[in-house]
């Protein structure tokens, strides 16, 4: 029998002796306190309680660069803005524009109709004063009078500076004294015609019927005189 199981069985036989000398003889002295008991064994492990709510999120680190980078967004947003607005205003002047160009469009075109029909009621004229009018002093510089009939028409001393007398019908038209310094009489029928002391300094003549033309103190095209070029220009065109 080993140390632990005698400790007991002495613990008992002390309380024994201790109730018998009490009742056969007067109290004895308090006995020394016995020996410490075994620790007893570990109980069952507890439950484990519920997990608790979840704490509250922390602070993101950064925190304040996104809101400087919000800031900034939101400042950008801004200048977007403005541009929008800008480009909005710069849209509304280019319509604005766009009506004045309108504007001045339909008014040439109106001008060009207005010349048009200027021309129209010049040639009705000239085709109609062929046979009525004295065109001689006329003031026609820089006039249109491409295809005109201008046979037997009077136009001495006339001013044709410039005129377009291109495929024109002067057939014994009267051009004495007529100025027509820089004029264009392509193709013309220039048949009889009087160019007496006429000005023709760089006058168009190519193709131009001159059979028959008088040629007197005439300033040909190249701006010889016809008397010196054996009284006619011809070969001085």
């Amino acid at each position: 029998m080993n140390m632990n199981q005698l400790k007991p069985m002495i613990i008992v036989l002390l309380m024994l002796t201790s109730a018998l000398a009490g009742c056969t003889g007067t109290d004895g002295a308090e006995g020394m306190q016995g020996p410490q008991g075994e620790t007893g064994e570990r109980g069952p492990q507890g439950i484990q309680g519920e997990t608790g709510p979840p704490g509250a999120d922390g602070i993101d680190v950064n925190e304040p660069r996104i809101a400087q980078l919000e800031a900034e967004l939101a400042s950008k947003d801004a200048t977007i803005a403005i541009l929008l607005g800008n480009i909005s205003d710069m849209e509304e002047e280019l319509e604005a524009v766009d009506d004045v160009i309108e504007m001045y469009y339909m008014m040439f075109v109106q001008i060009q109709n207005n010349m048009n029909d200027l021309e129209s009621n010049l040639m009705d004229e000239i085709n109609w004063a062929n046979n009525s009018v004295n065109w001689a002093y006329m003031d026609l510089h820089d006039a249109y009078l491409v295809n005109s009939d201008l046979s037997n028409a009077n136009l001495s001393n006339a001013n044709l500076w410039e005129a377009v007398l291109i495929n024109a019908d002067l057939k014994n038209a009267n051009l004495s004294d007529a100025y027509l310094v820089d004029a264009s009489l392509f193709n013309a029928n220039l048949t009889g015609a009087n160019l007496g002391d006429a000005n023709l300094r760089d006058a168009d003549l190519r193709d131009a019927d001159l059979t028959n033309v008088y040629w007197y103190n005439t300033i040909c095209p190249d701006g010889t005189n016809s008397n010196y070029n054996g009284n006619t220009c011809e070969n001085n065109l």
